[in-house]
């Protein structure tokens, strides 16, 4: 009896639908990583040089980009010199930008401080085509009325554009200083926090 028992059991189990055995991790399809904040501006960790024209003037401009305060911030430090020249004396103008992620409004915001003591608070896009810009509506220490817009490009040899655009109350942005920059640092940017 023991034998018909274990004989129909066997036959119940083959006949059974087969169950789904799961996949090897080397054959299931690529889940991509979960977003996170910075990860878009990661791109721009490091330093970087090269020149930077305002007019006709011509001169030189080095950054730096990294994380601080625990990764919450995405903090730019930068500086432009231009020598003098006949009828200007030399000129320097520092910039440190605090960029921050706004979890609750799910946008990144930033705040410009420039040795000149102009100050802005800028709404920051990520464009779609890798490019950053961030618009101040409004500044501290300037023309009433005015607005700044920043902007950072990517470009495909691994360099950086940069620029600031001012638009005086009713007009639209014109450049006001451009800087074609290269990264002095070979070593690959660490990931965003």
């Amino acid at each position: 009896m023991t034998r018909v028992a274990l004989g129909l059991l066997l036959a119940a189990l083959s006949a059974a639908p087969a169950r789904a055995q799961p996949t090897p991790a080397s054959q299931a399809p690529p889940v991509a990583p979960a977003w996170k904040p910075f990860s878009e501006l990661a791109f721009l960790i490091g330093s970087w040089s090269g020149t930077a024209t305002s007019g006709s003037r011509v001169g030189g401009h080095v950054a730096r980009f990294a994380w601080e305060m625990n990764g919450t911030y995405l903090v730019h430090r930068g500086s432009t010199i231009f020598a003098s020249e006949e009828g200007k004396p030399e000129e320097t103008v520092e910039e440190v930008g605090y960029v921050s992620y706004d979890r609750e409004r799910r946008k990144y915001q930033a705040s410009y401080f420039f040795s000149t003591g102009v100050s802005g608070i800028f709404d920051v896009e990520i464009l779609g085509n890798g490019s950053i810009r961030m618009t101040a509506p409004a500044l501290l220490n300037y023309e009433a009325g005015a607005r700044w817009r920043l902007v950072f490009v990517r470009r495909a040899d691994g360099g950086l554009d940069t620029a600031i655009e001012i638009a005086l109350s009713g007009k639209d942005f014109v450049p006001y200083l451009t800087s074609g920059l290269k990264k002095k640092t070979a070593a690959p940017a660490p990931e965003a926090p």
